[in-house]
């Protein structure tokens, strides 16, 4: 176990997992295009899909894995169940003013759905669908730093 990390403190139950997964399911089947797209990126038959969506079944860890392939959040719903989240080993490096817009038009939406004093789920999913994408982006630029700092 890695410094300063505990597991959860108790086991989830295996319905929330499922739920967890079915919802990073939704996001690789929208950035693959399509149940079939994403099926086939993942490399299995569509009724798969069909059964972890419909709740009938689970996922097998390599499937799972396999959703990384699609969406590299795929699979943090679930981590996020046990307090983790999966990120990229190495960070591809962000385009500083790409980056700048997006965080930019995502802060101005945050403000734009606080304007009633309140965020929402609905507020919140949607402004989770902004974010996510970023914080790869934001994590490249600290890890660019650490590496030079270590040198």
């Amino acid at each position: 176990m890695i410094a300063g990390m505990s597991a959860a403190p108790r086991p989830v139950a295996k319905a929330q997992v499922s739920d967890a997964i079915a919802s990073g399911l939704h996001r690789a089947i929208k950035a693959a295009g399509g149940k079939g797209a994403c099926a086939d990126r993942m490399e299995v038959d569509p009724k798969t899909l069909n059964r972890q969506l419909s709740g009938e079944s689970t996922l097998d860890a390599t499937n799972m894995l396999a959703m990384l392939s699609v969406d590299r959040t795929s699979m943090n719903d679930a981590l996020a169940l046990y307090g983790l989240i999966a990120t990229p080993k190495t960070a591809q490096a962000a385009n500083d003013m790409e980056l700048l817009a997006s965080l930019t038009g995502a802060g101005a939406e945050m403000v734009r759905r606080l304007l009633d004093g309140l965020l929402c789920h609905k507020d919140k999913a949607a402004l989770a669908e902004l974010f996510r994408p970023l914080i790869p982006a934001m994590q490249a630029i600290v890890d660019e730093h650490d590496k030079r700092v270590a040198a």
